[in-house]
């Protein structure tokens, strides 16, 4: 789960770093003055740093909910087991104390 976890956060880092090379490339390609320009990358990259960081923070509570639900899942599975488990122990004691049945015929 957890490999499962790093690579969902690969995937969306290298996501959001093509995301910051297209926009830097079409800005500088764009006709504009130097000074302009610069402004309007500083004030375009602060947005983008905003906005990764919030689907960031967004994913990682996405990842934990589902790390929890897989969690109470693994819980409630191995209860059954061990339930059954159990009850299939009482039903051979049981057995064990009714001594050997007689054979069939």
């Amino acid at each position: 789960m957890a490999t499962e976890r790093n690579d969902g956060a690969g995937y969306l880092g290298w996501f959001l770093l093509g995301g910051v090379i297209g926009a830097a490339a079409g800005l500088l390609l764009a006709p504009r003055a130097g000074r302009e320009m610069r402004e309007m990358l500083a004030e375009r990259s602060e947005e983008f740093a905003r906005r990764a960081q919030e689907a960031a923070t967004e994913a990682q509570g996405r990842a934990g909910e589902w790390l929890d639900k897989s969690r109470e899942l693994f819980e409630e599975q191995t209860q059954r087991l061990m339930g059954a488990f159990e009850a299939g122990k009482d039903a051979m004691r049981d057995e064990m104390r009714k001594g050997p049945t007689p054979p069939r015929g």
